[in-house]
């Protein structure tokens, strides 16, 4: 983080070399009750990790700064502070972080957090396996914001990450590595057939167990073809691939027609061979994005259905390829799929409170989200309906069924937005949250 903190800062001297393009600057505060021990779901839930389930307060100062030196590269700096109370309280760097971008080529360093898809009304925030639940990662960020006409009828287009974690977790100092590609059929200006691959790997580190974990130039490029560890990797990462994987698939159709924009789209999602075989298909989200173009009340609007109960089988402890893909778990990365003990994923998995494993990772989920404008108010709606069955070693019996609801209005004045947000939770087996949440933000660009 100190690396980032001095680049960051090395960065904005060489931007004043420069003519200001504009500078951006914001400072938010949001108020939050709740009549339970824990806010309503969809208050914390794919937030950034700004909010946890018993956060009251929170304030968010932003600033950025933006040169666009020609019409093909522009550098943008910017940086975030986040003071908020709960089980994460404390001041602390929300963002911190240069791009640049040339042509339809984007490069990030430091701590941002990724762009928001699917204006939000997603259960899994467009990505099952990075939801923006929690709070951004350092690292570098590489990405082509366009495709790249192979043939008049196919696409293509990419990105590179690398990122590292945190200290305070069972193999401390780990590494994230991210790629993806996508290809995609062009039938015509308005229809596309998109298929694409994500894929992440936690590497490196210091285990208690298994002491350093190798991460030499040798031993990443291992990683990145997926390849067995050498004879300094464990025993499982020597018959399997070297580090933690897992990824997801997503094949989507996007439509574009005279009265709407539609995309179907299925994200699976896999953590060794067995998923990566689909062997738990249908697990991941199946869902239908439709943006309106004839009614003025409604921007969007989003329905899906989500699983994660397959898991590529029941495990059989000893057994080789019966280990059991365990969502967002791994034996020697066993804070698994975590950012300051927060899912990085989709958010209905629910991890341990002690950092370890998960007391829920198999759901069916329906949900339901939608956003526009009623006058000079713009209102987000999410309903979502989880049946939860545990874990394949810890089942609830019976089944935990909940409601979780959610809505918000945003009123834009000349002096700021003001927003009024309220939840309801309902659970068959604990205590219903009704919520209140009040919040104010003033920017301005100069």
């Amino acid at each position: 983080m100190k690396k980032f903190i001095k680049l960051f800062f090395l960065l904005v001297a060489v931007n004043y070399g420069f003519a200001q393009e504009g500078f951006n600057f914001s400072i938010e505060g949001k108020a939050l009750a709740s009549t339970g021990s824990d806010n309503p779901f969809w208050f914390y839930s794919n937030q950034k990790g700004r909010l946890d389930s018993e956060t009251n307060v929170l304030g968010l100062i932003q600033a950025s700064y933006k040169n666009q030196f020609n019409e093909n590269s522009e550098l943008e700096i910017g940086g975030g502070i986040l003071a908020n109370d709960g089980l994460y309280d404390g001041v602390k760097i929300d963002e911190l972080y240069a791009t640049y971008r040339w042509k339809i080529i984007e490069a990030s360093v430091g701590v941002k957090h990724r762009d928001e898809k699917l204006r939000g009304i997603s259960s899994v925030g467009g990505d099952i396996i990075w939801s923006n639940n929690a709070r951004a990662l350092p690292g570098i960020y590489v990405e082509m914001t366009e495709p790249i006409k192979v043939f008049k009828w196919l696409e293509t287009k990419g990105s590179f990450g690398h990122y590292f974690l945190e200290e305070d977790r069972y193999v401390k100092n780990a590494q994230v590595h991210h790629k993806s590609l996508e290809l995609a059929l062009v039938f015509s200006e308005n229809d596309r057939l998109s298929g694409s691959m994500k894929h992440y790997v936690q590497f490196g580190g210091t285990s208690p167990v298994y002491g350093e974990q190798p991460d030499s130039f040798s031993d990443y490029i291992k990683v990145f073809f997926g390849s067995s560890g050498g004879g300094s990797a464990i025993e499982g990462d020597q018959i399997n691939s070297l580090g933690n994987g897992l990824g997801s698939y997503e094949l989507a159709y996007d439509m574009k027609r005279d009265n709407y924009n539609l995309r179907l789209y299925h994200q699976n999602l896999f953590e060794d061979a067995s998923g990566i075989e689909l062997n738990n298909f249908p697990d991941g989200v199946w869902g239908a994005y439709i943006e309106p173009k004839n009614v003025s009340w409604v921007d969007a609007i989003v329905a899906e259905y989500v699983q994660t109960v397959s898991q590529s089988g029941r495990p059989v402890t000893g057994i080789f390829g019966k280990e059991g893909d365990r969502y967002f778990t791994n034996g020697t990365y066993r804070t698994g799929w975590r950012y300051e003990n927060r899912i990085i994923g989709w958010p209905f998995i629910i991890g341990k409170p002690d950092g370890i494993g998960n007391t829920n990772d198999r759901s069916y989920v329906v949900h339901l989200g939608a956003t526009g404008s009623l006058g000079n108010f713009r209102y987000t709606g999410k309903l979502s309906y989880a049946t939860n069955l545990g874990t394949y070693d810890v089942a609830y019996t019976p089944r935990k069924h909940a409601l979780y609801s959610y809505g918000e209005l945003e009123y834009a004045t000349s002096f700021g937005i003001f927003t009024g947000s309220a939840g309801l939770d309902w659970s068959d087996r604990i205590q219903n949250t009704l919520g209140v949440a009040v919040g104010y933000k003033y920017s301005f660009k100069k």
